[in-house]
């Protein structure tokens, strides 16, 4: 979204604009990122269209960024027919259906609200069972294990193997059981930006105990690189930058079976 500089009252726009001859809808939300942020985007599907007497419907898209950004830059969008251009600060902001946004342009952000899962791997190491955990130096947080949304219409076992794919490079997860489900995940940690779904799997992974793993896919931390690691489930170190609640009923359940 962008405020334009020096006007309270435009404040939390999110892009848009009118369709203009001959182009579709995809097209014109392409032109108008760009135009209103500077940004290039891909648009990834068609949200949703509302109503309007004796004029055309609005539109809602939900679009991609395809370059790498900031959290906040300015930009200037050009004047048209004389008159005089003007700066924007662009920023991004959580996705919350309980956002404020100018006018009417958040009608579809809950459609945005998607759902994430949260992958507590583990294997059976040479000493007892060790957790699969990653680590950025950039991230907020710390140690943390693979975790990621779901690609629409995705499965969560599906998302749970890709995800861990992609952060780690281990293949051939099997998802063994159900952690905590949104509701439960969202009681233990509160509300956050996706549904989150946790799950135990397991994998019969060979190999070093610690390693480096570019992360692939086109997400947000595509690119980046992890440091990889495998610890002792009974050793675990504080996970997002405290204790963990999962990793002890992870713990508790093991032990059940």
């Amino acid at each position: 979204m962008f405020d334009v500089a020096g006007e309270p009252e435009y404040t939390a726009i999110v892009p848009g604009g009118g369709i203009e001859e001959g182009e579709s809808v995809e097209e014109t939300a392409v032109r108008e990122a760009r135009e209103e942020t500077g940004a290039n985007v891909e648009v990834l599907r068609v949200l949703g269209e509302v109503e309007n007497p004796g004029r055309e419907p609005d539109f809602f898209v939900h679009a991609a960024s395809t370059d790498r950004l900031p959290d906040t830059w300015e930009h200037e969008i050009p004047g048209q027919g004389g008159k005089a251009g003007y700066v924007v600060v662009c920023r991004w902001a959580p996705v919350s259906p309980d956002g404020e946004f100018w006018g009417l342009r958040g009608a579809f952000v809950h459609a945005l609200v998607r759902e994430r899962v949260v992958a507590y791997v583990t294997r059976q190491g040479p000493t007892g069972l060790d957790l699969l955990t990653i680590e950025q130096g950039d991230i907020k947080g710390g140690v943390q294990v693979p975790a990621g949304r779901l690609d629409p219409g995705e499965s969560p076992e599906h998302g749970l193997a890709r995800e861990v794919e992609e952060e780690t490079g281990i293949t051939g997860v099997s998802v063994v059981r159900r952690l905590a489900d949104a509701d439960e995940f969202e009681r233990i940690y509160g509300v956050g930006a996706h549904r989150s779904h946790a799950f135990h799997a397991e994998v019969a992974a060979e190999g070093p105990d610690e390693w480096e793993h570019r992360v692939g896919g086109s997400g947000a931390d595509a690119g980046l690189v992890y440091l990889c690691r495998w610890v002792r489930l009974d050793e675990c170190p504080p996970l997002w930058g405290d204790a963990d609640p999962l990793v002890d009923k992870l713990r508790r359940s093991i032990t059940e079976s």
